[in-house]
């Protein structure tokens, strides 16, 4: 592994002024370079920030060609059906912010699309569905399904005022300016439009076990910002956006993705390779864990933030 070309970055709020150094890591994932990386918490925000992102021109080179999302179609078994069912579940959740017949919904970092795939499938048939993604591979995919492509950069979708609900599934981390991203679907919605955004969260009992650099959700080098419930709803806020729902869901794949890093940091390389998705066992203990985290009224470390784009009601 090499090392790779990087850019420092700060938080994105004016009001913070002071950090604290909370964690450092490699990309024991996908190992697609040798740096180690920095995170840095901002106060009083709380937000969670990587310290030095690949740079520009590296980062098609730390999402290699087996990276999930794009390969989130081709899982089988017990544990693909399990994410399948996760997913399709998301379609009813969505459906309750789709009040019109023709309701137009665009998925900003689409991957794969295998949400719009369940939509098509399991939704209106007069829904009009878009995905937006730089992975013209997938993209081509999806066209070739019926639904509607935007391989661009997604301030370029020339659509603006057009859609009733905007997806950021488990992509706003991964964007160097989240605040302009979300500006940009304040002009893409409609007025009264929703934001459906799903995210780690900085408030998960794991986070706070493993923080120091071996966190699932850090996703390392991928995920720029981490936030939480509190800072993310005060971003949408100025943006004319009114959180309407919060809720927090399981994430099995950071518990296993922690224990996977723990492992590899420490050289027990062979023992690291126990902990993945695919071993049913496990994956089924650490749902159970963020279950009744859930069921005690605590917040796991993962959250989906629906909010609306005010506008004339």
């Amino acid at each position: 592994m090499n090392k790779i070309n990087t850019t420092s970055q700060n938080s994105i709020f004016e009001t913070d002024h002071e950090k604290k150094l909370i964690a450092k890591g490699f990309d024991y994932e996908y190992e697609t370079c040798s740096n180690e990386f920095s995170f840095y918490q901002y106060f009083p925000s709380e937000l969670v920030v990587l310290g030095e992102r690949p740079s520009d021109d590296e980062i098609q080179g730390v999402y290699p060609s087996n990276y999930e999302p794009y390969i989130f179609n081709k899982w089988g078994g017990i544990i693909g059906r399990a994410r399948q069912f996760v997913q399709k579940s998301k379609v009813k959740v969505l459906s309750r912010f789709l009040r019109e017949e023709n309701a137009r919904v665009l998925d900003i970092g689409c991957g794969a699309g295998n949400l719009l795939l369940l939509m098509k499938k399991y939704g209106k048939k007069t829904w009009q569905l878009h995905g937006n993604d730089l992975n013209t591979d997938a993209l081509m995919s999806l066209k070739n399904m019926g639904i509607m492509v935007h391989a661009c950069d997604y301030r370029d979708i020339p659509l603006s005022n057009y859609f009733d609900l905007i997806i950021l599934n488990q992509v706003i981390e991964h964007f160097s300016d989240p605040r302009d991203l979300v500006d940009v679907c304040a002009k893409l919605l409609k007025p009264n439009g929703y934001i459906f955004i799903e995210t780690p969260s900085s408030d998960g009992l794991d986070f706070k076990i493993f923080r120091s650099g071996v966190w699932g959700g850090y996703h390392i080098p991928r995920h720029f910002y981490i936030f939480n419930e509190s800072n993310l709803s005060l971003m949408l806020k100025d943006y004319r956006y009114t959180v309407t729902k919060v809720d927090y869901l399981t994430s099995p794949a950071f518990w296993t993705q922690s224990l996977h890093h723990y492992f590899m940091e420490r050289n027990f390389n062979r023992l690291a390779k126990i902990f993945h998705l695919k071993n049913l066992l496990l994956t089924a203990l650490v749902t159970s864990v963020d279950l009744l985290i859930a069921v005690l009224g605590l917040k796991t470390s993962n959250m989906r933030i629906v909010a609306r784009l005010n506008g004339d009601d």
